[in-house]
């Protein structure tokens, strides 16, 4: 399943007061706004914080003995080369495990 309906349940308002929270937009009838604790987020926040996890991960599995930061790059383009997160990308990076829905 592929769009904003494959969201886990805690990205389509479910519960009070949700962490990230999917409005719809107004630009076409099938725009979404992403909002983090009330506040809209922008590409380039979405940006710093994928440099984050990037970063972070080049510090715990530091390159070239392992891939580092590769990896977070290589599970985000999976995700959105398929337009969405599957249970089998996660699988295959190995994070179903404390996984919280």
């Amino acid at each position: 399943m592929r769009g904003y309906a494959s969201f886990p349940p805690r990205f389509r308002n479910a519960g009070p007061l949700p962490m990230i929270e999917v409005k719809q937009g107004k630009k076409h009838e099938k725009d979404k706004i992403v909002f983090i604790n009330g506040h809209q987020i922008t590409y380039r926040e979405l940006a710093e914080i994928c440099i984050v996890f990037c970063k972070n991960e080049d510090n715990i599995y530091p390159p070239p003995f392992y891939r580092g930061g590769q990896y977070f790059i290589d599970f985000i383009t999976e995700c959105m080369n398929d337009r969405c997160v599957s249970e089998e990308i996660l699988k295959k990076y190995k994070l179903t495990d404390g996984d919280k829905e």
